[in-house]
């Protein structure tokens, strides 16, 4: 029977939470991730390499406009015509949220 041994690693905490999100999404664990990556080193000889496409697609975009974009409903009484006290009270929420 094989022994199981401790593999250690370092990487950036951001990338470690980010990745922990996903897996737990896939319903994986990161023993499942470090598995499956010495299986495809022993069966391929190499790395996984990560293919970007060089033109961002409408989808990329949609993405893009999705995350840095607020909806405002202007009949909302409390946006009140006032664009700019709308946009520093939206962002506060934001900030507040990380805190």
């Amino acid at each position: 029977m094989a022994t199981d041994v401790l593999v250690s690693a370092r990487i950036p905490q951001v990338k470690k939470d980010a990745a922990k999100t996903v897996l737990a999404s896939i319903d994986a664990t990161t023993s499942d991730l470090i598995n499956s990556a010495f299986d495809y080193l022993l069966d391929k000889g190499s790395l996984p390499k990560t293919v970007r496409s060089a033109q961002p697609t409408m989808e990329d975009f949609d993405r893009y406009v999705e995350r840095s974009s607020i909806a405002v409903n202007w009949n909302d009484e409390l946006v009140d015509g006032n664009y700019r006290d709308f946009m520093r009270e939206s962002k506060r929420a934001d900030y507040e949220s990380l805190a």
